[in-house]
């Protein structure tokens, strides 16, 4: 078949239908990452940070954990909008940032946990973390889903997950300036959980969520 055969094929099959230009994935991951910035700031002084902010935002360690969920965060902001684009696949390069800083996350926090043990997870299972936790997460998620969706993605699973990353990033650094116990096991598994836990049922309805 000709070139000019094929292009009067795709003249019939489109009929009247006119080009409809791609949102720009960059201009809708800058949004989000301001709405989501301002909103976790606004939920955690609405519940109030915690008592020892001062203590800890002079610690080291506390404000590496902070840049790295940060830097983690943004990172696979920009990958999800990315991915909402039909041509995603020129992005498959970037996705050694978010995975990177995640990798060093998980060493960081696996050492902790180590050295420092559970923490009383059992007494505080049920506590006000996990309400804490939903209010931290709720509207970016679904700001998230709804910004995507003004795509058309091609990996709707690395999408899903990219997503849920940068979600629960932006959740945990919240937690983190508000909950007072800085004991990693007891705040990976309060805190961060539920993230694991949406992610698992978000990857299976990543195709039916995120396609065209």
């Amino acid at each position: 078949m000709s070139t000019e055969e094929i292009d009067q094929t795709i003249q019939k099959l489109c009929g009247n239908l006119k080009p409809v230009c791609c949102t720009n994935p960059l201009r809708r991951a800058l949004l989000w990452i301001l709405l989501v910035v301002t909103y976790t700031s606004a939920v955690a002084m609405t519940i109030g940070l915690r008592e020892n902010i001062v203590e800890a935002m002079n610690r080291g360690d506390y404000i590496f954990e902070l840049l790295l969920a940060f830097g983690t965060g943004i990172t696979a902001s920009l990958m999800t909008f990315w991915l909402s684009t039909p041509d995603c696949e020129r992005y498959k390069g970037f996705f050694a940032v978010p995975l990177t800083l995640l990798s060093v996350q998980l060493v960081w926090m696996f050492d902790r946990l180590f050295f420092e043990g559970m923490g009383s997870i059992r007494e505080n299972w049920l506590s006000h973390c996990w309400i804490n936790t939903a209010l931290h997460t709720t509207l970016p998620a679904i700001a998230v889903i709804i910004l995507v969706r003004k795509g058309a993605t091609v990996m709707p699973c690395a999408l899903a997950s990219f997503a849920v990353l940068a979600v629960s990033e932006f959740g945990w650094i919240g937690m983190r300036l508000v909950c007072p116990n800085d004991n990693v096991g007891e705040a990976y598994f309060l805190n961060f959980l539920p993230y694991v836990v949406i992610g698992i049922f978000a990857g299976f309805a990543a195709k039916k969520l995120f396609r065209w």
